[in-house]
């Protein structure tokens, strides 16, 4: 007697075979993913998640960086045999488990890979890290002792140098006597030349201070009269244009047939 099973995307045939034996392939079906699960759990656990890879001693950088491209290609190669194998998968007998297992045997294989790769990578950055660290160090090293070695000849060339010859002060100059302040030429007020001719300057000052005033008053009035022409004119205008307007109106309404 044969039974015929669907499931998703697979149709099963499956034969009339006691209980027990059902039961125990079905046990052997689950099983076998549980622990290849577990396996993936153990190696994740162990290649951690990029934060914590542990560190892992090479030869060289370039032996580090050997490392990381094989480690690029295997997780390369274990992806390309998963699209192989769960491909051949449809066409097997329990298809969904078989892709179930080859699925979680991808990501052990891939995580597994890709924790080498990252210690390989962490690697040459410390090891970069570190040429950086020493290179500066030697610079630093190197720019004291140049420094030492210069303030040392300075030192050297200061110490062989003669002093210099105390030269003698010159004489101090003989000061030249203060002049004499120059006499003050007579105030001339009371001259009645004088006074008259301030007087006429002061009056002509004051002559022409009032007919500067009365320019700028006449100019003010003339602009303040052509401003009240311009302002008359306009509301002329106005009142002309108002009237017409007025006009028109009135004799639009006889003008109707």
């Amino acid at each position: 007697m044969s039974l015929i099973a669907f499931r998703p995307g697979v149709t099963q045939c499956v034969d009339g075979r006691p209980a027990t034996s059902r039961w125990a392939a079905r046990l052997a079906g689950w099983l076998l993913p549980a622990a290849v699960a577990l396996a993936a759990a153990q190696a994740l656990a162990a290649g951690g998640d990029g934060q914590s890879v542990p560190a892992q001693a090479y030869a060289s950088k370039e032996a580090a960086q050997a490392a990381a491209d094989a480690a690029k290609a295997e997780s390369d190669r274990i992806k390309r045999q998963y699209d192989i194998d769960a491909a051949e998968c449809m066409h097997k007998f329990f298809a969904n488990r078989c892709a179930e297992k080859a699925r979680l045997e991808r990501n052990a294989g891939v995580t597994r890979t890709d924790s080498d790769r990252r210690a390989a990578e962490l690697y040459i950055r410390r090891e970069e890290a570190r040429e950086r660290h020493e290179k500066r160090d030697r610079n630093n090293a190197e720019r004291d002792a140049k420094a030492a070695d210069r303030a040392a000849r300075k030192a050297e060339e200061a110490a062989s140098r003669p002093p210099p010859k105390a030269e003698p002060a010159p004489p101090p100059r003989p000061s030249a006597p203060a002049a004499a302040p120059a006499p003050r030429p007579p105030r001339d007020v009371d001259d009645p030349a004088v006074r008259a001719r301030n007087r006429a300057e002061f009056e002509r000052k004051q002559a022409e201070a009032r007919e500067y005033a009365e320019k700028q008053a006449r100019d003010r009035q003339e602009a303040e009269a052509k401003r009240a022409r311009r302002r008359a004119d306009r509301e002329e205008e106005a009142e002309r244009l108002k009237a017409q307007q007025q006009e028109e109106g009135a004799s639009t309404p006889a003008g109707k047939p």
